[in-house]
């Protein structure tokens, strides 16, 4: 009986060993990650989150156990007896222990306390040969509920490390207490044994505090009183039918009875009447396994037991797998986003330099050419300050204390100085800070924020000017002039400490210590002094001392950028290294797992694509019709058998970039994947990647003839797919006849994206095909425009109409001479049929220089207006760039041999 069921214990088990191989794989990556990365403290802890992986192991290390519970100890013994197919527990005892079942060749039962320690104690069961365990070794005493009677048997559905449970009787409050000694390492499947047609208020109470406590569905099973040793062969058979008839109408009573309770209290569905096996089918546990519980009688046991515990294993296997992907996906969301930012911080750094040295040597020169050009302007201001004061002496004594009569001559002889300085300070100073404030909004703000963002990772600038704080002195001698503070740099500052030497080698006749310092005196102090001042002098002063601190300013600016552009530089090899770290092996192993950790999702939930015919091939795969897989019809995959590390991880990252892909009517969806470790022997495993059918492709369509309508409707198809994945930030990189596929109505969607990448994760390296390869591949150094590049290729085709070899092309005996001759220029021939809009829409997008080559948003309603018109001129007669192929799809396998022969270096172009 249940003979299925061990083989669902052994899958689970297959299943956990394979995320187990994963997991270690997982942690092996993360602690590279740990010593070779230099990431961001807060990236490393959610990459790095051990807690995390601890639980995932720790629930990968659990054990299948059959948790039976139910009405009464009798209601579980009938179960058991009924699983085991043996009467093992006795019927109608009370006041059981907590029972274990586990495996084991020999009978053997023992008294143990958690699992951990064995209890010595003698039991009835160790006297003489056993079938059913004594009740007395089960009967627990008093209050002591904790104590297990663990028992080992020879069976088959416990030899796939799989064990049966039954908790004792007890209090409802109780049961957490109790269930978790012995739930620590144990994967539960909830069963619930009924013996009575409807559950009690206490039965229905135990149920609801089960549901708290377990986040799996129920089976409720209805078991009767008849035991596998309770046979009829000794009756009559009429006793035998009126036995069968008596029990089966007492069934379908007690199931109808129980199904209409369990449907009032909301533990089944309505729907559930007599389709529970479609029901499971139709709706997975993984996605809220409590509401999708399950009645059945033991009657159906060899079959609805086995799709219920199919599926409870299934969901635990999904939600491990799920999580461990899910870890895989954020690490690779995590390395790809790392490497924007690495490649644009390498390519931006530099021009961050070289921006804030232009600014900065545009702020020199124009404070230069300000003090020289305002020279002129400053004496008269000086001059008129000075004239104002002449004319108004007695305004310059305002606040000074006249009545003091008695106050020393040279006391108030530096006063009045300070004073007249004072007056002189404010108009140049208000008027320099007027002439130059604009300056301030021109350059400061935006100047600063580069310097800034420039030297916040440089900690060698501790204790040195930095290129910051050297602007800042520029500024400070031409804007931010402090006039209340005697202890800030200013250039006026500096003019009057400068004028106050001056001024005190100047003697004046009356400053002996007897004069009186009355009104008169100050009056003729402060004409004196201001007669002594040169207007001219001091704005030669001023400016000669601007020139000299901004000029000084300016070489610690310069000094101080160059041991900042030094320091970058170091900064940016490091960068760079970690960011080929990153592409060439963090994310490329990355995404390896992932890859193997979501086909083991794939794998579960829909199991392994059964192959129809091979409908073609390619360098990289065979590509197969399949039967209906994932609800996807018409199906197909494409199987790769990667014989080396370098080819996983180009499979592996394409299948990352492909399944990542949101749905666009232009790309081909990645459906799915599933991994076959049987390929081959189990020698080399095969990379099955499931995805909707298309008709054929585009190459194929060009040989069997296509309207020139079609085909610019194609075009624009490509376009727009391009335009797509280029808005994802992806290149494709290998755009050609033969990824591009065609559905019923010859519409267009792209394929293929082995070599599809992110810019930033692009090392350099050569791919694609290479009739479609731009000029600037050979270099390493290019862009998402090779793709336009490649498309201007692929358009020469589809205005040919045909697949055959440009001419140009066709002289070349190898790839190497076909590379040089396009890096000098060759192209595509103009052929007859070409109108002159198809024909410049090409040469732009084959352009040599990238940047010479128009953006897609542009060819695309290009490609629109000639569409249209050659549309409206479809109806009667053909298009100037029609076409008829020179042969069919089924041209001699002469013809066929020849070309493949001569132009297989090309890659099935």
């Amino acid at each position: 009986m249940l003979n299925a069921v061990p083989k669902e214990f052994r899958n689970y088990s297959k299943n956990c060993q394979s995320l187990g191989r994963i997991l270690r794989d997982t942690r092996c990556a993360l602690d590279d990650i740990s010593s070779n990365l230099q990431l961001g403290r807060e990236i490393k802890e959610d990459l790095l989150n051990q807690d995390v992986i601890d639980k995932f192991k720790n629930k990968l290390d659990t054990t299948p156990t059959l948790m039976v519970f139910g009405q009464n100890c009798h209601a579980k013994a009938l179960f058991v007896n009924s699983l085991l197919n043996e009467i093992i527990l006795p019927l109608f005892s009370t006041q059981w222990r907590y029972i274990t079942f586990k495996y084991r060749q020999s009978r053997n039962i023992r008294l143990t306390w958690g699992h951990e320690y064995e209890i010595v104690e003698k039991l009835k069961a160790h006297e003489n040969p056993w079938v059913t365990i004594p009740e007395e070794d089960l009967q627990r005493t008093g209050d002591d509920v904790c104590a297990s009677l663990e028992v080992e048997i020879d069976h088959p559905l416990l030899k796939d490390n799989a064990n049966i449970m039954v908790p004792p009787d007890c209090h409802i409050d109780h049961l957490p207490e109790i269930l978790n000694k012995y739930m620590s390492n144990t994967l539960p499947v909830i069963i619930y044994a009924v013996s009575e047609d409807i559950l009690s208020d206490s039965n229905i109470q135990e149920i609801r505090k089960l549901k708290e406590i377990f986040n799996s569905p129920f089976l409720f099973v209805t078991v009767s009183n008849i035991e596998p040793s309770q046979s009829t062969d000794s009756l009559t058979e009429s006793e035998q039918h009126l036995v069968e008839r008596n029990g089966g109408q007492h069934y379908l009573q007690q199931m109808q009875n129980l199904r209409d309770q369990l449907i009032r209290l909301g533990y089944l569905n309505d729907a559930d009447n007599t389709k529970t096996d479609e029901l499971i089918k139709r709706k997975s546990y993984c996605l809220d396994c409590s509401l999708y519980n399950t009645l059945i009688c033991d009657k159906q046991m060899n079959e609805d037991f086995v799709v219920f515990i199919h599926e409870v294993l299934k969901s635990s296997i999904l939600k491990l797998a799920a999580l461990l992907s899910e870890i895989h996906s954020q690490c690779l969301r995590r390395f790809i986003l790392s490497a924007f930012d690495m490649a644009r911080e390498i390519q931006i750094t530099p021009r961050r330099i070289r921006y804030a040295q232009d600014i900065e040597l545009q702020l020199y020169k124009k404070l230069m050419k300000m003090s020289s050009e305002q020279q002129e302007e400053i004496t008269g201001i000086i001059q008129r300050t000075l004239q104002d004061m002449r004319s108004n002496v007695s305004e310059v004594l305002q606040g000074y204390n006249k009545n003091d009569d008695h106050q020393s001559t040279k006391v108030a002889t530096l006063e009045i100085q300070q004073l007249v300085l004072k007056r002189l300070r404010n108009s140049v100073a208000t008027q320099i800070v007027q002439s130059v404030g604009c300056l301030q909004e021109s350059f400061t703000g935006t100047l600063q924020r580069c310097l800034e963002s420039l030297e916040k990772n440089c900690h060698d600038l501790e204790g040195n000017l930095s290129a910051s704080d050297a602007v800042k002195q520029i500024l400070s001698a031409a804007y931010s002039i402090d006039l209340n503070s005697s202890t800030s740099f200013s250039i006026v500052h500096t003019f009057m400490d400068r004028l106050r030497t001056i001024l005190a080698n100047f003697i004046l006749p009356w400053s002996s210590s007897q004069v009186q310092c009355g009104v008169q005196w100050q009056l003729q102090v402060v004409t004196n002094i201001i007669d002594s001042l040169s207007a001219s002098k001091l704005a030669k002063t001023i400016s000669t001392q601007f020139q000299e601190h901004v000029k000084l300013s300016h070489e610690a600016f310069q000094s101080a950028i160059r041991s900042l552009e030094n320091q970058l530089s170091g900064q940016l090899e490091q960068t760079e290294e970690q960011r080929i770290l990153i592409r060439k092996r963090h994310a490329p192993r990355f995404a390896r797992l992932a890859l193997e950790s979501t086909s083991l999702c794939d794998l579960v939930v829909w199991g392994m694509p059964k192959q129809i015919r091979e409908i073609g091939r390619g360098q990289y795969g065979v590509v197969s019709s399949c039967e209906p897989w994932a609800e996807i019809d018409p199906c197909a995959f494409k199987s790769v058998v990667p014989p080396d590390d370098r080819h996983w991880n180009d499979l592996a990252m394409e299948f990352y970039y492909t399944r990542t892909i949101s749905e666009h009517p232009r790309i081909v969806k990645l459906r799915g994947s599933v991994i076959d470790y049987t390929y081959g022997g189990g020698s080399s495993p095969a990379v099955l990647l499931i995805m909707e059918r298309m008709t054929r492709d585009l190459h194929c369509g060009l040989r069997n003839g296509l309207s020139w309508v079609k085909r610019l409707r194609i075009a624009i198809d490509v376009v727009e797919g391009i335009r797509y994945l280029h808005s994802q930030g992806l290149v494709h990189r290998d755009i050609k006849l033969k990824n591009v596929l065609l559905d019923s109505d010859d519409r267009a969607k792209l394929t293929d994206f082995g070599f599809c990448i992110p810019e930033a994760m692009m090392s350099g390296s050569v791919v694609g095909t290479p009739v479609h390869m731009a000029p600037e591949l050979l270099s390493g150094r290019y862009d998402s425009s090779v793709d336009v590049y490649a498309f201007g290729i692929l358009f020469w085709y589809i205005c040919a109409g045909q697949v055959k070899l440009p001419n140009h092309f066709d002289q070349f005996q190898n790839k190497e001479q076909l590379w040089s001759s396009v890096r000098k220029g060759i192209r595509p021939e103009c052929l007859a049929q070409f109108n002159q809009a198809c024909w410049n829409l090409m040469e732009q997008c084959w352009s040599a220089e990238p940047a010479d080559r128009p953006l897609l948003g542009y060819v695309q309603p290009q490609l629109e207006a000639i569409y249209n018109s050659a549309k409206s001129e479809s109806s009667g007669k053909l298009s100037s760039c029609s076409y008829s192929p020179p042969y069919e799809c089924s041209f001699t396998n002469v013809h066929e041999d020849y070309y493949y022969n001569n132009y297989a270096y090309f890659r099935e172009y």
